[in-house]
């Protein structure tokens, strides 16, 4: 979840469509009560599983007020540039994004970024150093990050955080359902990794039957 909500903001800053991660499921997900691996299944664990397995994508596809939730994210399945009506001068305007550890000998080389070479890229940026970054190279189509994990280190303005996180909080839904529980959907939660001893439990009661925002 942190690596797709790092991508989310960075596709919101940057003001580009993001393609989504192919998503890996160990369980399936279905309206009632089930092991988690159906029986007599000849379906692979882990499977690519659709992306309404975790997010919602209805929610995502919506114009949420702005002044509230910050500025609309455009995306795109994750199989969108593998698509054949894809244009040739898209999929050529492509720039390879590599991140590196600050004090690293590679991250201290300067950058001679061209078609056949990779952008090298510091971890924990902030906003003014993507956008300085980036900004010649604004007419490039696809920006594809080797990795996102640890690439941006969230808005400075905390209004502009808060309506992020109120956005993309809304992104994720339930896996359903453990069996023989009178509620036995589990709630997904973007910020999980923020919420020391969080367990993917079903809510306990009617009154814990909710998502995990206001």
């Amino acid at each position: 979840m942190k690596q797709v909500r790092t991508a989310l903001a960075i596709a919101s800053l940057l003001k580009r469509t993001l393609v989504m991660p192919a998503l890996w499921c160990r369980l399936d997900r279905m309206w009632f009560g089930h092991p988690g691996v159906l029986e007599g299944t000849m379906t692979r664990q882990p499977f690519l599983c659709p992306m309404d397995h975790v997010f919602e994508v209805n929610v995502m596809l919506k114009d949420l007020p702005e002044e509230d939730f910050g500025p609309h994210i455009d995306f795109r399945e994750y199989s969108f540039l593998e698509n054949p009506s894809l244009p040739k001068q898209v999929k050529e305007s492509f720039l390879e994004v590599q991140l590196c550890d600050e004090h690293s000998t590679r991250c201290s080389t300067a950058n001679e970024t061209n078609k056949h070479r990779p952008l090298i890229l510091a971890r924990n940026n902030t906003e003014e150093t993507l956008l300085n970054v980036f900004s010649p190279y604004k007419n490039i189509k696809i920006l594809q990050f080797s990795s996102i994990v640890d690439a941006f280190r969230g808005f400075a303005d905390a209004a502009v955080e808060t309506k992020f996180r109120d956005r993309v909080k809304r992104y994720v839904g339930i896996w359903c359902c453990v069996e023989f529980r009178e509620i036995g959907h589990i709630y997904y939660d973007m910020y999980w990794d923020e919420k020391p001893g969080w367990k993917p439990h079903p809510p306990q009661n009617r009154e814990d039957d909710h998502p995990p925002w206001p």
